[in-house]
C-alpha cells in the first residue's frame, strides 16, 4: 500500500485539532462521500458534462486535501482548473487516472485507519 498518497502530517494536524476517537469516524465519512462523489465524476466524464465535472473536481480537492490525500486532491484541482480554462478535450484524458487515484488514495487511507491514532 502506497501510505505516501496520505499526508502524515495532516493527520496528525487534525488530531490536534479534533481527537483521536473522530478520526476512524471522519475518514469513513469521507470515504462515503469520495466514493459518491467519483461515481457522478464517472458519469459527468462520460457524458462530457464539463460543469459536473468542475464543481465535483473542485469539491473532491478540497474534501481530500483535509485528510491529507495531496495526491488526489492535486489530480483534482487540475481537472477543475482544465475545466476553468476549457481544455475540454484534455480533462477528458483524466478519466481513467482520476478513477485509480481514487481507488488508490481511499485504499492507502483505509491502511491509515487501520494502524490507528493514539
Amino acid at each position: 500500500m502506497d501510505i505516501e498518497l496520505v499526508d502524515e502530517a495532516i493527520i496528525q494536524q487534525m488530531i490536534e485539532d479534533t481527537d483521536s476517537e473522530v478520526m476512524p469516524m471522519l475518514i469513513d465519512h469521507y470515504i462515503e462521500e469520495t466514493r459518491h462523489r467519483t461515481d457522478l465524476l464517472d458519469q459527468a466524464f462520460t457524458d462530457k458534462d464539463f460543469e459536473v465535472i468542475k464543481f465535483e473536481s473542485h469539491t473532491l480537492g478540497s474534501t481530500s486535501l483535509a485528510l491529507g490525500n495531496r495526491v488526489l486532491s492535486s489530480l483534482a484541482r487540475k481537472i477543475e482548473h482544465l475545466c476553468v480554462t476549457e481544455q475540454l478535450e484534455t480533462v477528458l484524458t483524466y478519466h481513467q487516472e482520476l478513477l485509480q487515484v481514487v481507488k488508490h488514495s481511499i485504499e492507502a487511507l483505509q491502511h491509515r485507519k487501520e494502524m490507528g491514532f493514539s
